[in-house]
């Protein structure tokens, strides 16, 4: 078992990814075909992997071009954030070892690095539904946020679909509260910043696996049964990505639901429910222009731009009438 989790942990992601997404799709295509009694074929296979044409489908190839893009200025954009992370965690750390001057290190073990990484994952989890929640229902992230909601296919390169100021939006977040246990692990166990703020990348790989989440962003609706109620299936994520109105702003978590069941967003879909990818009130014609970088990188930036502006004129101009 250690051994496996060695593997799964030190395993490329992309490795994992692709085989997932085509494992199960063989795998669904095989039970349909026997359920059928249809004869094996290696078109329909690659039909039922990929049902839209990789070589005309605009949406697909803003997903290619967004992905490579992404993996060569993501780690840039993030380097703020792991400077803010690792400040504040020294900052915490150095101000509990002041308050606690003559408190001595616990012995690292391995119950009290399960217990830690449990603990991270939780915050990092729960910074993930924040982020996404507000992502939604603030004006000015949401016109950022429509580039990763404008794929009108899914496949596994639609997760990492997104406008870069959210990138770095989210690592922001995600180091400053990911920091306060940190610091705190730091302290108790006399931890280094990378040890304590890695502590949840393990339960981060494991679950990718749980809850098959390189399916999330595809077409094959997967539930995971009675664990939807504390895990996020990929049915539950496709919903999420849906413009049908029963659909909307539903399943927000990454890979736990319990936030989501929490504060009544939740959404479990019914058995051979379909989603309609897309945003609700924009057309295809619209939703194209998102496929372009023009469409994906500047024009969301005006968007939301637009929208603050409108917010503190609108904030200024009630000031300006309360004075009269």
């Amino acid at each position: 078992m250690t051994d496996f989790l060695k593997y799964i942990v030190h395993a490329p992601q992309l490795l994992i990814t692709w085989t997932i997404f085509f494992g199960f799709g063989i795998a669904v295509y095989l039970v349909y075909a026997i359920k059928s009694h249809a004869r094996f074929s290696l078109k329909e296979l690659a039909e039922h992997c990929a049902p839209f044409n990789v070589l005309t489908e605009k949406s697909f190839h803003a997903d290619v071009k967004i992905y490579i893009i992404g993996k060569i200025i993501d780690g840039f954009l993030v380097m703020p954030a792991v400077l803010i992370t690792a400040l504040c965690c020294e900052g915490y750390n150095s101000l509990l070892h002041l308050v606690f001057s003559s408190f001595q290190s616990i012995q690292f073990s391995v119950f009290y690095a399960s217990i830690c990484t449990i603990v991270m994952f939780f915050v990092v989890e729960f910074s993930d539904f924040l982020c996404h929640y507000s992502e939604h229902k603030v004006p000015f992230l949401w016109e950022l946020h429509k580039v990763h909601h404008s794929a009108q296919t899914l496949n596994p390169l639609t997760s990492k679909r997104g406008h870069p100021v959210e990138v770095v939006l989210e690592a922001v977040v995600k180091g400053l509260l990911t920091a306060m246990p940190g610091g705190l692990f730091m302290f108790l166990f006399g931890l280094s910043v990378v040890e304590a703020t890695s502590l949840s990348w393990v339960a981060s790989k494991v679950f990718v696996l749980l809850t098959l989440d390189p399916l999330k962003h595809s077409h094959l609706p997967i539930s995971l049964g009675i664990f939807d109620r504390f895990l996020i299936s990929p049915h539950m994520h496709q919903i999420h990505h849906s413009k049908v109105k029963a659909h909307w702003d539903k399943n927000f978590g990454t890979n736990l639901s319990i936030f989501d069941w929490m504060l009544g967003t939740a959404y479990k879909p019914c058995r051979g429910e379909k989603p309609i990818f897309g945003i609700s009130g924009l057309s295809d014609e619209t939703l194209m222009k998102y496929n372009s970088l023009y469409g994906a990188y500047v024009e969301p930036l005006i968007k939301s731009y637009r929208k603050i502006r409108t917010l503190f004129v609108g904030k200024s101009d009630l000031a300006g009438r309360s004075a009269s």
